[in-house]
């Protein structure tokens, strides 16, 4: 009906045609737009949880860091003592070397006296 009416009122068939055309591409293009935005969505949400799962694995990291920090600064404390009773151990066996040092001589002497 619409392309009679621009058919009496002048319009080439063609015209009419011409505009059924750009009609059905604008349709065309719209629905094209709506599915670009649909997957546009689609990927700002995926891209939502990436970001959101690398801010966990971020702060995950960062915990993780200060753990080690912490156990670094226990190990150092530890090595600090293992090293203070080596050498206490080492002062003391050296004291019992020496009595034992001691003894073994005053024995040979009380030998020779006897």
């Amino acid at each position: 009906m619409e392309n009679q009416t621009h058919n009496t009122l002048g319009a080439s068939p063609c015209e009419a045609e011409l505009q059924e055309l750009m009609g059905q591409i604008d349709i065309m293009v719209n629905n094209k737009k709506l599915d670009w935005e649909r997957k546009m969505r689609a990927l700002e949400t995926r891209l939502d949880l990436w970001d959101q799962e690398l801010a966990n694995a971020q702060t995950c990291l960062e915990q993780k860091g200060q753990e080690v920090g912490l156990l670094q600064q226990k190990l150092d404390s530890l090595e600090k003592c293992n090293l203070a009773m080596t050498q206490n151990d080492e002062g003391q066996l050296q004291t019992l070397k020496a009595q034992v040092k001691k003894l073994l001589q005053k024995k040979k002497k009380k030998r020779k006296i006897l």
